[in-house]
């Protein structure tokens, strides 16, 4: 299970996605190169005829598969998915929306064109799947996308989507969210729920011209049953509330807190709290095995994206990657970005090692959490500098402070 959201600022905005998957699932973070435009795209056991723009991207991806849970490419655009489940089976032989997700930051250069390729994507070729480790497990998607030009929600089911305009602080977990607010449908679904006079040429929901009263795409295409097993909508509303009640004052350390959060108030029901950061047991047993948080800086045209390396981030640090004049410029150098590296799953590897020797129990540790919570201060204010200090500075300072809380940690 996992949760994703917008958090818009008057300065800085900020995305941010847990991926909750089987606890021994590897998870690593890669960066992919910049390469030629071909006439195919990579996915899951081959190629799609699909073109690649070859932008450079930040991933993080599961070890077995091409896709990943959660990117940022070269022009800014970051995607996180997330399961869903709708009255319609997904296709057993489909295509995994982790596939989708790479090729939408291989080839947007805004979020609104991820919107575009990922539901052109959604019509074109049947998603679905195998998206288990082990096991089976067979879904449809949604997608939170975010950009300097803001952020958007994409809804789908089978070859069926919606999506909407994020307008304020918005989050998508394991269910679906778009009821009557959604600003395009595909046109089997438009003449389902949204009957217009095709003669009008509408091109977005709101527009005159409609003939028959508007439904609810939510109550539409959702299985019921899933919903409630997820507890998707208790996860969104407690994102929601939270990002809410920051309002303005919107930073890192509060984006940090939702995906570390291991009991964040549902306000939709009092007294009640969902599980954000999941470990072991939590969440239909699907703990969270990797994080990323992308910090939008747009007077200075430049991201931070922000990336634990490990499961459980609340009982690691996140470490800075710099994305600036579309390059991506890591401020952490004890890790090895390229793809599927045997080294950055050995560091995950470790991370869940820690956790199974005792680790859990850190998370409720207030020393911890203080000492946890000032190594991370500390590495924002260097990433901070990087653009006055100079690269090297940062790398150095950002080593100093990891290589401290590593010897630690593991002495825990």
């Amino acid at each position: 299970m996992c949760d994703t959201f917008w958090a818009p600022g008057p300065g800085r905005s900020f995305f941010g996605k847990n991926s909750d998957r089987k606890p021994s699932e590897p998870q690593a973070v890669c960066i992919l190169p910049r390469t030629p435009e071909a006439p195919r795209s990579s996915v899951t056991g081959g190629d799609l005829p699909y073109p690649d723009r070859g932008y450079s991207v930040l991933l993080s991806k599961p070890s077995w598969i091409r896709g990943g849970e959660i990117g940022l490419n070269e022009k800014g655009v970051a995607v996180g998915n997330e399961a869903v489940f709708s009255r319609w089976p997904a296709r057993k032989d489909g295509i995994l929306g982790m596939d989708f997700l790479r090729i939408a930051l291989r080839s947007a250069s805004t979020a609104l064109e991820a919107v575009e390729i990922l539901a052109e994507l959604t019509e074109r070729f049947d998603q679905g799947g195998n998206g288990a480790y082990r096991g089976r497990l067979f879904y449809h998607n949604s997608y939170m996308v975010a950009g300097f030009d803001g952020a958007y929600v994409l809804e789908t089911a089978g070859k069926r989507w919606a999506w909407k305009k994020a307008e304020g602080p918005a989050a998508i977990s394991n269910s679906y969210s778009i009821g009557l607010d959604y600003k395009r449908l595909d046109a089997e679904t438009r003449k389902a729920i949204s009957p217009v006079n095709e003669k009008m040429a509408c091109y977005d929901e709101a527009d005159a011209g409609r003939i028959g009263q508007k439904e609810s795409w939510k109550p539409y295409v959702e299985s019921r049953l899933h919903a409630f097993l997820t507890q998707g909508d208790s996860r969104r509303r407690a994102v929601e509330g939270r990002l809410a009640a920051a309002g303005e004052g919107i930073d890192l350390a509060a984006v940090l807190e939702v995906l570390r959060s291991r009991a964040l108030p549902d306000p939709g029901r009092p007294g009640k709290n969902a599980v954000i950061c999941a470990h072991d047991g939590d969440n239909l047993g699907y703990p969270t095995t990797a994080s990323l948080a992308v910090e939008y800086d747009p007077r200075a045209e430049r991201c931070v994206a922000w990336f634990p390396g490990t499961s459980y981030p609340d009982i690691s640090l996140y470490k800075p990657v710099l994305l600036a004049k579309g390059e991506f410029v890591p401020l952490w150098t004890g890790y090895d970005y390229s793809e599927d590296a045997p080294a950055s799953l050995e560091y995950w590897k470790r991370g869940r090692d820690l956790y199974l020797r005792g680790g859990k129990a850190l998370s409720g540790d207030p020393a911890f959490r203080k000492a946890r919570d000032e190594a991370q201060e500390r590495l924002r204010a260097a990433a901070e500098r990087a653009g006055t200090d100079g690269i090297e500075a940062v790398r150095n300072e950002t080593a100093a402070i990891l290589s401290g809380w590593d010897a630690g940690f593991t002495r825990k």
